[in-house]
């Protein structure tokens, strides 16, 4: 074979493999995109947002969304759903500390220790702040989830430390 067709097979297999890669991705992504797509549906129908700015799935004693967004009004808050679809919780924007003005917080008070995530939810039946970080322990690191009350103080509710081995 010639250089020319060497080539030519080399570009064909290229654009073959992104073509399944993205076919792949596409398949992965589905359910996720599918229940994403239906939550959105769900807190239209509610009629509390008129515009969605941020969308977050929690996972902890049950499954629940939080969305920021903004009412007919233009006022911005945030709305905990169930699985179902039905609204639990309705909180205006300006009665919670801010994620960022949280974030700045917490670094202030936890020196050393790394965020992983910050998101609204639910726990024990009540919107939450849930923080995942890890921090250092030793010559080890270790994982926790710290819970914070989702108002203007976010005040420490509780702290769960994942264990650093699992099985027998």
């Amino acid at each position: 074979m010639t250089k020319k067709r060497w080539l030519l097979a080399i570009i064909a297999c290229l654009v073959a493999i992104g073509i399944w890669f993205g076919f792949y991705f596409r398949d992965v992504q589905t359910p996720k995109w599918s229940e994403e797509s239906a939550v959105r549906e769900a807190v239209f129908a509610t009629g509390e947002i008129a515009l969605i700015d941020k969308l977050y799935k929690h996972v902890w004693e049950a499954t629940t969304w939080a969305v920021l967004g903004a009412a007919e009004d233009e006022s911005q808050l945030y709305v905990f759903l169930n699985e179902e679809g039905n609204v639990l919780h309705r909180i205006a924007y300006n009665q919670v500390m801010p994620e960022e003005q949280l974030r700045t917080k917490w670094l202030n008070d936890h020196a050393g220790a790394t965020i992983i995530r910050v998101m609204p939810g639910i726990f024990r039946g009540q919107p939450i702040w849930e923080v995942y970080y890890k921090e250092p322990e030793g010559a080890k690191e270790r994982f926790k989830y710290q819970f914070y009350s989702f108002d203007q103080q976010a005040t420490l509710i509780d702290t769960y430390t994942l264990p650093t081995k699992t099985g027998p």
